[in-house]
């Protein structure tokens, strides 16, 4: 393909959102897909039962992934979203599919770490064909995981120290994290406390306040960040204007939302006569 002058381009893209959402089971990371607008599911686990949502079977292969995501490309519909759920349970469907076309029973005897490079070409495959519905159907994507702690090295300072992460392999880890363009970790806000344990002695005690936040800007403690300037500019202004909800300030450079309030606005959004044009939708 030439290039010319005349096809430079300038100016903000504005394209359906590719969401990661991380954190512990039962916090409502499911839920929140659901919310979003015309939703379909392609599952990975069971857990959707409660949940009145469009989704396809339960994939038990890679290739059942595949078909449902060539599915979406290739016929008509009306979704606006999908969402897969979960990216640690396909984990397992892609190092099976290398093992299959392999015909060995544990990625490790492909030998060299040969598998894991293999298993990296599928995770790329997987998210080229959500772009393609990202591009080609206007579709937002929203993929689920759930959370581990890993042990963090820093050249940069003395000591090691721990941080969320999604449950996933190191190298899919680092493959999500350059595809999405929002990270967010979901996590119940926890307080500590001192209580006596006896004997003149006091313990520390993690207490819940009930609440959920949905972390969306990076942080030493979690794994978590977004191309839209989300804590600057866009969201601030939506706050100042009374039209988002309110963040909950943290630390010095940390904030999150409450993720009933978020779920609550996009409610609202859904069901406002006065609705806004979709990322990547055709004006």
């Amino acid at each position: 393909m030439a290039f010319d002058l005349s096809s430079i381009t300038r100016g903000k893209r504005l394209r359906a959102p590719k969401i990661v959402i991380y954190g512990p089971p039962k916090i409502g990371k499911s839920t929140f897909a659901s919310n979003a607008p015309s939703p379909i599911g392609i599952t990975t686990e069971e857990g959707l039962d409660a949940i009145d949502v469009p989704s396809f079977p339960l994939a038990t292969s890679y290739d059942d992934v595949i078909a449902a995501m060539t599915t979406l490309a290739n016929d008509p519909h009306d979704f606006q979203t999908v969402f897969v759920d979960s990216l640690d349970w396909l984990e397992p469907l892609i190092l099976g599919k290398v093992c299959l076309d392999n015909k060995v029973d544990n990625i490790e005897k492909i030998g060299y770490g040969k598998g894991y490079i293999m298993a990296d070409d599928l995770w790329r495959d997987f998210f080229t064909r959500l772009d393609v519905l990202r591009n080609s159907r206007g579709m937002s994507i929203i993929c689920i995981a759930h959370e581990q702690v890993n042990k963090v090295r820093n050249p940069t300072l003395q000591e090691d120290y721990d941080a969320y992460s999604l449950k996933l392999n190191k190298r899919a880890t680092a493959i999500i994290n350059e595809w999405a363009d929002v990270i967010g970790f979901a996590a119940h806000e926890v307080m500590t406390r001192q209580v006596a344990s006896g004997f003149q002695q006091t313990e520390t005690k993690a207490i819940t306040t009930g609440a959920r936040k949905l972390h969306v800007n990076p942080h030493p403690a979690y794994v978590a960040g977004n191309r839209y300037g989300m804590s600057d500019r866009t969201i601030y202004n939506m706050e100042k204007a009374g039209t988002f909800p309110k963040r909950i300030v943290l630390s010095a450079r940390a904030v999150a939302w409450d993720l009933d309030e978020i779920t609550a606005w996009v409610d609202a959004r859904k069901a406002s006569a006065d609705k806004p044009t979709r990322p990547g939708a055709d004006a």
